[in-house]
């Protein structure tokens, strides 16, 4: 067959359209909010693609599956392999999925200009498996189905698979489909790579399972053994990589930092704001020395932000558009546990955190207005009686509630107005 006649036959070219409008439909509702990283433009148009893709592939996929079917595929001389006629009827479909793709990551290019990086091929590779993966379910049910059932149930039960999980309570189920939208990337995170790992055996799987169901014929137990057989394997790997994941699939980032030294102090920010550096080292070290003077506490020899120990490094976040007060404001809170102790229903520490968090950041520079939107009038109030003491009695009012948002046996002090 000629190839214009082949590819004018295939499913793809009603196909391309619709997933191409319905991907471009779907990013246009976040890429407008994207991360300044690249890991976060590829996630988008990943799940984008597979969210678009999927249900539309695996319909086209029924449809052509039916058609294989009409033809006498079964019955026919074998003068090409079954998979070969399978590839051919396939590659049509994937095309057309790729190209939407490709225009997918058109668009994250120019949301993204200026922001250095690539996309993150790993995750592009998957999106690409769980779409192949659906389009052969496709074919394995229109192989049996009639077109009227084939195709709506696979373009309704994709993506309910897809879409649905994201509003479960079960969160590990959202991290097998590979729509990952929402679940990962801001700047300090990294993808948590279980998550790709899980998707990419569900998605082997199913493709496996499906082809067998396609490919199989009357009486062969051994390909009913692989049908049955793919899916548990799918869940018996899958499942413990993500049985533990919450509704996130990020990771905290370890790596990627740009560094340089002001005033003696290191200044660490990530590489995709390495622009910044030098305006942000300005605000952050003055502050760091004007928190270490006011709590009493060693002055640090690194301010950045990635992972910071809390004593010699000192962690804040200059995300794009973020303000000085912001800055400083995110700095200052560092100091304060990340997490609560584990304590009984009667722990009150939890009433420090606002006026210490008001005091540090008045402490650091952050003007009025600001740590008042942030903290409330009361502990903004409260931390401003604290500031009109002698130093050491401020030392001391800081480490006591410092202990009382760490400890189960202290309680806060001085942290309401009169």
């Amino acid at each position: 067959m000629p190839i214009r006649r082949w590819a004018r036959s295939s499913a793809a070219v009603l196909a391309l359209p619709v997933l191409t409008a319905y991907l471009f439909f779907v990013m246009s509702r976040s890429v407008d909010v994207l991360e300044d990283n690249w890991l976060s433009a590829t996630v988008l148009v990943s799940s984008a693609a597979v969210l678009a893709a999927g249900p539309v592939c695996g319909a086209a996929g029924a449809w052509e599956g039916a058609r294989l079917a009409r033809g006498g595929v079964d019955g026919a001389a074998a003068v090409r392999s079954r998979a070969a006629i399978l590839a051919w009827s396939l590659l049509p479909i994937l095309v057309a999925a790729l190209v939407a793709m490709l225009g997918g990551l058109a668009l994250a290019g120019v949301a993204m200009a200026g922001v250095p990086g690539l996309p993150d091929p790993l995750v592009l590779a998957v999106a690409l498996l769980v779409i192949v993966a659906w389009t052969l379910a496709g074919f394995a049910a229109g192989r049996h189905l009639h077109p009227l059932v084939g195709v709506p149930l696979l373009l309704v039960g994709t993506w309910l698979w897809l879409a649905y999980p994201a509003a479960l309570e079960t969160f590990w189920v959202r991290h097998l489909t590979g729509d990952n939208l929402g679940f990962c990337c801001e700047t300090d995170a990294v993808y948590d790579q279980r998550a790709l790992y899980a998707q990419a055996v569900v998605a082997v799987c199913l493709a496996g399972a499906a082809y067998l169901f396609w490919s199989r014929r009357r009486g062969a137990r051994l390909a009913w053994a692989g049908i049955a057989g793919l899916p548990l394997l799918a869940m018996a790997v899958a499942f413990p990589l993500v049985r533990d994941m919450g509704p996130e699939a990020q990771v905290p980032r370890t790596s990627g930092l740009a560094c340089g030294r002001s005033d003696g102090v290191e200044v660490c920010v990530w590489r995709e704001r390495e622009k910044q550096l030098g305006t942000t080292a300005l605000i952050a070290v003055p502050a760091a020395r004007r928190l270490a003077t006011g709590t009493g506490q060693p002055a640090p020899r690194r301010v950045t932000e990635g992972p910071a120990d809390g004593a010699d490094s000192w962690r804040f976040a200059a995300p794009p558009g973020a303000r000085p007060d912001d800055v400083l404001f995110g700095l200052a809170t560092g100091l304060l546990p990340a997490e609560p102790p584990v304590c009984g229903p009667g722990w009150s520490g939890a009433d420090a955190y606002g006026p210490l968090s008001a005091w540090l950041a008045l402490t650091a520079g952050a003007g009025q207005d600001a740590v008042e939107r942030r903290t409330g009038p009361e502990s903004l109030g409260a931390a401003r009686r604290v500031l009109g003491r002698p130093p050491a009695a401020q030392v001391r009012w800081f480490r006591h509630n410092l202990d009382a948002l760490r400890r189960c046996d202290v309680s806060p002090s001085e942290v309401t107005l009169p």
